[in-house]
């Protein structure tokens, strides 16, 4: 539990909040879409190497989940975005009140 007394301890720990856990997720989302993009387009070449029916089919597969996730974590990396953008106003409503208390 955070027990806050003062302005300057409610900036650090919303600063805190924002380096060590917004930020981090944003980094990894983005991350995760581009592994989720190698995959797909990995996925699309294999597939095109196989002579196989069965194998095509399942590697289409894959290219396609992989496409889907890639989206799916784009959709989640804008609501985090935004996220971000709630707490940098947070963040700054702190700062504006501690200068003038």
């Amino acid at each position: 539990m955070v027990d806050i007394n003062t302005m300057e301890q409610a900036e650090r720990v919303e600063e805190s909040i924002r380096t060590g856990y917004v930020e981090a997720i944003i980094e990894n989302l983005v991350n995760w879409i581009a592994v989720e993009e190698d995959l797909a387009e990995s996925y699309e070449k294999f597939s095109n190497s196989l002579t196989s029916a069965k194998e095509r089919e399942t590697a289409n597969k894959l290219l396609v989940l992989s496409s889907s996730d890639a989206d799916i974590l784009r959709m989640k990396l804008g609501e985090f975005e935004g996220f971000e953008n709630e707490h940098k106003k947070r963040i700054q409503l702190v700062k504006k009140l501690s200068k003038s208390v």
